[in-house]
């Protein structure tokens, strides 16, 4: 199927009007003021919600609003919120409960601000993240330029505060990503590359007015890696901003969500959830710039290598599909990319997911990952 052929997954408002457009380009062109809407979708957070805002109202830059999304929640989130007594923050429950996902997007719509920046109930930012982002984005646009995101480097913790960098990124190697300005041509590429990102969106600020235009924040029919998808969509819309401190703790917590849509992903059998980011993705960029073909042979060789990584997992993971499960990986990492045989690594991850001894498997992924690197 043609990387073109991507109706299912292209942004819900198709390509934007030359009206919208423009009124884009003439937005991020200008300075403005740099106001920060924190917004954080909450269920059942008690535990975790208090440490959260604290985080916030002891940020160095105070030119912020935080709203407070509540799911419909079983404890009691508005006297917490309500004790801190901030006119800044602004609490709202939902009547009715809702995919998390979904409660992220209609909690964006209470936001008011220039920037938004998605926090969960435990992430907890440094007090001067605000203001290095702020920093940032005056910076650039002194100098002639906004940018359509800006983001900082995480701190991965356990609920008790302690290191969890291998918790975070499991069996792949995180990726170098240098301080700088990023195009959509070189963001494709960090995105679309093996390893687990640097960041988290909990310190990542995006244009309110890129996001009028996408037509939306978090697309519900991603899956597993909707926050990757959105960071790569954005970048079609100008320029991003890394910030290559971490100024953001990101909890890593035991029995998460994501396990279980992990699982849920790993059962699908047409697309791998990072395939199905980058084939969307590409989709948007094709719609916004000129891409080169080096570019979609590139994202066709990940997509395909992101099969071949889920054959693996359903061999050494608890809950995997076995040979039969990675002889169907493999297949279809031959559709996207027929050469990926021809490279030496990948020949070797291909047959081990068929071949190899679950034992031999995970005693390499160790190995590597050790090394800081993915097997």
């Amino acid at each position: 199927m043609p990387l073109t052929d991507i109706a299912s997954v292209a942004d819900d408002c198709g390509e934007p009007t030359a009206k919208r457009s423009e009124l884009l380009n003439r937005r991020l062109g200008n300075r403005v003021p740099v106001r920060f809407s924190v917004f954080i979708p909450a269920y059942n957070d008690a535990r975790w919600l208090p440490g959260t805002i604290e985080s916030v109202l002891a940020q160095t830059h105070q030119d912020w609003e935080l709203v407070v999304g509540d799911n419909a929640s079983e404890k009691d989130l508005q006297s917490i919120v309500a004790a801190y007594g901030d006119e800044r923050i602004r609490y709202h429950r939902f009547d009715t409960h809702v995919d998390l996902v979904d409660n992220h997007n209609r909690t964006l719509a209470l936001c008011r601000f220039e920037w938004l920046n998605l926090l969960s109930a435990d992430d907890r930012l440094d007090p001067n993240c605000l203001a290095t982002m702020a920093a940032r984005i005056e910076e650039l646009q002194a100098a002639g330029t906004t940018p359509a995101m800006v983001l900082t480097a995480c701190r991965p913790v356990d609920e008790d505060g302690r290191p969890a960098t291998y918790e975070f990124s499991r069996s792949w190697a995180i990726k170098r990503l240098d301080d700088g300005l990023y195009d959509g041509r070189a963001w494709l590429h960090h995105i679309a590359a093996p390893g687990q990102v640097p960041w988290n969106v909990g310190s990542l600020a995006v244009s309110r007015d890129v996001i009028e235009v996408m037509g939306g924040y978090y697309r519900t029919e991603i899956g597993l890696s909707v926050d990757i998808d959105m960071a790569l969509r954005v970048s079609a819309y100008g320029p991003v901003a890394y910030i290559d401190q971490p100024l953001l703790d990101y909890t890593v917590r035991s029995g998460g969500m994501n396990k279980e849509v992990a699982r849920k992903d790993r059962a699908r059998a047409r697309m791998t959830s990072h395939g199905a980011v980058l084939r969307s993705g590409l989709a948007v960029h094709e719609a916004r710039r000129q891409v080169g073909d080096d570019e979609r042979r590139y994202v066709r060789r990940m997509i395909a290598q992101s099969f071949i990584g889920r054959a693996l997992q359903h061999r050494y993971l608890p809950d995997g599909g076995g040979r039969r499960g990675a002889i169907g990986n493999v297949a279809r990492a031959f559709r996207y990319d027929p050469t990926w045989f021809l490279d030496g690594r990948q020949a070797l991850r291909g047959m081990a997911a068929v071949i190899a001894p679950t034992r031999l498997i995970v005693g390499t992924k160790e190995r590597f990952r050790a090394r800081g690197s993915s097997f």
